[in-house]
């Protein structure tokens, strides 16, 4: 996992399905299907916009911008999970809420735990990147049981959307932290 998080093409590619994802489905399911309060939608675009400048800021070498953006994006990549156990329908919505909630929190944490060093910390970042492979897997699960529930290619659609976007916004952290870890390495070794 390591090759795949410190990757350039992984981290643009990742950047793009975060917002395309995001922007697809809050078009359509959020404003045309099933309005929510401004609030959430106002919780994505702040994901959006330090999705998008943590890639700038990350090609621009802007460490201490990076690390500002990625506190901020998961913050609000927190919130939202915590916004997500007003809505639930189901007890499949109660489950991934809550695991989202969790596994959010000891990103958002360990973000603090990482930067809180000058030195590597090889374990935390591996951490960090089996925690966003389970939430790729919880969101894409859950997203498809509102898929099947409501029957609508639609909101299938917009399911695939929703999850390849919760994806590419936790993706876009670790593949920070990964790439910023291996300086740290390389800098340790020298």
């Amino acid at each position: 996992m390591k090759k795949l998080f410190t990757s350039d093409k992984f981290f643009l590619v990742s950047i793009i399905i975060a917002v395309l994802g995001t922007v697809f489905h809050n078009s359509v399911m959020l404003i045309i299907l099933y309005p929510v309060p401004l609030i959430y939608t106002f919780v994505k675009l702040i994901c959006i916009l330090s999705a998008v400048f943590l890639y700038s800021s990350y090609k621009k070498h802007s460490k201490n911008v990076m690390k500002g953006l990625m506190g901020a994006l998961l913050m609000a990549q927190l919130l939202e999970a915590i916004g997500f156990v007003q809505g639930n329908e189901t007890p499949v919505d109660t489950v991934f809420s809550w695991i989202s909630i969790i596994l959010s929190a000891v990103l958002f944490i360990n973000h603090f735990i990482i930067n809180s060093d000058h030195h590597s910390s090889p374990a935390m970042i591996k951490l960090n990147q089996v925690i966003c492979v389970l939430l790729a897997i919880a969101f894409f699960v859950w997203d498809m049981t509102w898929a099947f529930a409501y029957g609508s290619a639609l909101v299938a659609v917009a399911s695939v959307a929703l999850a390849l976007g919760e994806f590419g916004r936790y993706a876009a952290v670790v593949c920070v932290e990964s790439r910023l870890d291996a300086y740290r390495i390389a800098r340790e070794a020298n």
